[in-house]
């Protein structure tokens, strides 16, 4: 009886050792592919490299790297997917598949929205997020009204791209107490014409990034107008501030790349996609020059930078 009740023990162990180590193996798999990245590079300019290397010195586990041009089939599978630019974003999000964890960066706003409602206009979207390129326009105002308190009237212009932040810009100058001064921008207008108008009628004008309007030319024009009417320019980019612009704000590629980093560590940790955000590191450059032409005394970089720090986290 003995014996038998040992034979017994001995199968029932033997069958709970079996499924344990199946529920295992049927585990490993699992636990091997949530590591799993892939990285799509658009090319190889230098700014997608440097997104790159931020990525790869930040990551717990550097991503596997691939082009357009190398993509398989197999490759729009894999558990974690990081796109960076536009190009990348959107053969990914083409071939997108659900069980796929997908993030865009390094790319613009609107170019995101426009793609993910032109490619997946009724999927839900809890596994797709982005880390755009371009400023909130929160912050960019923010920028503008800490670069002249006294300020009262925001200028602005909005082209084809940018048509859909017209509520967001009213929104976010009523709350910096501007008044709001706007014009639209197509292809067929006279920019000098529309520009001249809402120059002159604002005290600081605001640049919103928007290839559809602001050319290397337009910009030149828009540059020498807001001299000529003593209004200052609050850009987007390091080199909108070398060429006149009165101070901009902007985030590199390589720490658009650390935030990316950082997000896809969150995701080896199993943690859920953060909503599509703005950059959450970015530097203020000022251009001396234009502030004495415009008689303004402006703080170093570093302390708008740090106002702006402070702004956003509620102090």
């Amino acid at each position: 009886m003995i014996s038998g009740m040992q034979s017994i023990n001995r199968v029932t162990r033997y069958l709970s050792t079996r499924l344990v180590a199946g529920i295992l193996l049927c585990l490993l798999p699992i636990a091997v592919r949530a590591d799993n990245a892939l990285l799509v590079l658009s090319d190889f300019s230098p700014s997608y490299n440097q997104v790159q290397d931020a990525i790869q010195t930040t990551a717990q586990k550097p991503p596997r790297v691939a082009t357009l041009d190398t993509l398989t089939v197999a490759d729009s599978r894999t558990p974690i997917i990081l796109a960076v630019g536009s190009r990348a974003c959107e053969q990914m999000l083409s071939r997108y598949h659900p069980d796929t964890r997908l993030l865009c960066s390094f790319l613009p706003s609107t170019a995101f929205q426009r793609m993910q409602e032109q490619l997946l206009p009724e999927q839900r979207h809890a596994n797709i997020s982005a880390i755009f390129i371009d400023q909130p326009l929160r912050r960019q105002i923010q920028l503008a009204r800490l670069i002249k308190p006294e300020a009262k009237t925001l200028g602005s212009a909005l082209g084809n791209n940018s048509r859909s932040l017209h509520t967001e810009l009213e929104a976010g100058s009523l709350g910096q107490g501007f008044d709001l001064q706007l014009a639209y921008l197509s292809a067929l207008d006279n920019p000098v014409e529309l520009l001249t108008p809402v120059i002159a009628n604002s005290d600081i004008f605001l640049v919103i990034p928007d290839s559809s309007v602001f050319n290397r030319a337009i910009s030149k024009w828009l540059l020498y107008l807001s001299l000529r009417h003593q209004v200052p320019v609050v850009g987007f980019s390091a080199s909108y501030t070398n060429a006149g612009a009165t101070a901009s704000v902007h985030s590199s590629a390589t720490q658009i790349g650390l935030q990316t980093g950082e997000w896809l560590n969150r995701l080896y940790a199993n943690e859920p996609l953060p909503p599509p955000s703005y950059p959450a590191y970015y530097d203020v450059s000022i251009n001396p020059v234009a502030a004495r032409t415009l008689k303004l005394v402006l703080p170093s970089p570093e302390a708008l930078e740090q106002q702006l720090l402070q702004i956003e986290a509620g102090y």
